[in-house]
């Protein structure tokens, strides 16, 4: 008998449309979401023992097999219920304690974390029995929270990204001073960093250009836009305050482009020099650096765990965003990438077959896809953090002791385990 499996894609705000050609590439999505199209579609196309379901809750053209409309987790788990699913992946963003635990004697869950694991989260994984694994989507992302025990529930997967033949990707004359930025236009993903060093740019190379690829309504249709109509009101006057003259005139330089599909890797593809979220705040696995990769241009952003697993040429990681514009300029005047080499990483890495075979190890044999061995990047005290999980794996004690990234995270998080620590002690 196969084994059946579900997915779940939340994001009621998507638009109606064909989204049945997302083999040839992302059709203007969010990284989730495409991730979340594209994988139940490869598994269903090969020859394996595991039968697929989609269930989203927005409208559209499907390619899938078995495709099911559903408002809400609850709806989604009846269904999985009344179809004999036992498996159901969640994106992490929309697990919901109250709901799977009236399903926990009939469901399973993956928890397909496409954003950073809170620690009040992977506390309660550890803790929930119908939690079967925390799948990342970045090797590094995981060894974030090495030290954790919910590190013996984990594994990663890397998303796929669907790479052409080589010659699909052919490049222009790289000996220019163009700059791409790709993404949604919210703060999360940066850009106002990056306008606020475009003048800097600007002063050391002044025939540079940017070229803009995104829009505040990427990840959100509804969203109400400002004056330019590139972002909301309030973070649209934030970066155009750096990108627009004393007559509030977009400067000739800044070329905003919108959502584009197919059609932005002719853009990519004139560029030198890409910056993808230089913040690196709320990114897991960047497809847009892969893409940016594959068009041929070298990129430039933070040190971040969603680059040291995405980016090649790691010597233009830089550790403070306020130094994104010395950067820039090093890069432009710098050369380019081997073309080549940039697109046989990112096949090795992130082509469909290596990593499909780890979704189909992982769902037939769940109990045998788990743990890796550090990788070589030492971010953030990893060594450390493999130590300290082997003692709190022997000594239980040991277990009220934070993770060491904390103490990277913030105040916030530092209070949130000082709180748990006070709670422990008063037992």
């Amino acid at each position: 008998m196969k084994k059946k499996i579900a997915f779940y894609l939340n994001n009621p705000t998507l638009p109606e449309g064909d989204y049945s050609s997302i083999i040839t590439g992302n059709p203007g999505l969010g990284g989730s979401e495409y991730e979340f199209l594209l994988v139940p579609y490869l598994l269903e196309q090969r020859e394996n023992e595991i039968d697929v379901y989609l269930f989203v809750n927005f409208k559209g053209t499907f390619p899938h097999k078995n495709v099911f409309y559903a408002g809400q987790l609850y709806d989604v788990c009846v269904k999985c219920c009344d179809l004999g699913i036992n498996l159901l992946v969640v994106d992490i963003k929309y697990f919901d304690k109250n709901v799977l635990d009236g399903f926990s004697k009939s469901l399973s869950i993956l928890v397909w974390a496409h954003n950073t694991v809170k620690y009040s989260l992977l506390d309660l994984f550890v803790k929930l029995p119908y939690v079967q694994k925390i799948v990342n989507v970045g090797r590094e992302q995981m060894e974030l929270y090495r030290d954790h025990l919910a590190t013996l529930k984990s594994t990663y997967i890397y998303n796929i990204f669907p790479i052409k033949e080589r010659e699909y990707y052919a490049a222009e004359d790289r000996d220019n001073h163009n700059v791409v930025y790709m993404g949604s236009i919210v703060r999360a993903k940066g850009f106002h960093v990056l306008a606020s060093a475009w003048k800097k740019v600007l002063s050391e190379i002044p025939d540079a250009q940017l070229y803009v690829i995104g829009s505040g309504k990427l990840y959100n249709r509804d969203a109400g836009l400002g004056r330019y109509g590139i972002a909301e009101k309030d973070y649209e006057d934030l970066f155009m305050s750096y990108l627009t003259n004393e007559k509030g005139e977009v400067l000739p330089s800044v070329h905003f482009l919108g959502i584009l599909k197919e059609e932005k890797l002719g853009v990519m593809g004139k560029c030198k020099v890409a910056v993808p979220n230089p913040t690196g705040v709320s990114e897991c696995l960047p497809i847009t650096a892969m893409e940016m990769q594959l068009a041929g241009c070298s990129i430039t952003t933070v040190l971040h765990p969603a680059y040291l697993d995405t980016v090649f040429n790691k010597s233009y990681l830089y550790r403070n965003p306020s130094r994104l514009a010395q950067y820039i300029i090093a890069r432009i005047k710098s050369p380019s990438d081997d073309v080549g080499a940039l697109y046989d990483f990112i096949q090795s890495r992130f082509g469909v077959e290596k990593n499909i075979e780890r979704w189909e190890q992982l769902i037939l044999h769940p109990d045998e896809v788990g743990v890796k061995e550090i990788s070589e990047y030492n971010y953030h005290h990893k060594k450390i953090k493999e130590k300290l999980l082997v003692y709190k794996m022997r000594y239980p004690l040991l277990r009220c002791i934070p993770p060491v990234e904390i103490f990277y995270d913030g105040i916030s998080t530092v209070k949130y385990y000082l709180s748990r620590i006070a709670e422990k002690l008063k037992r």
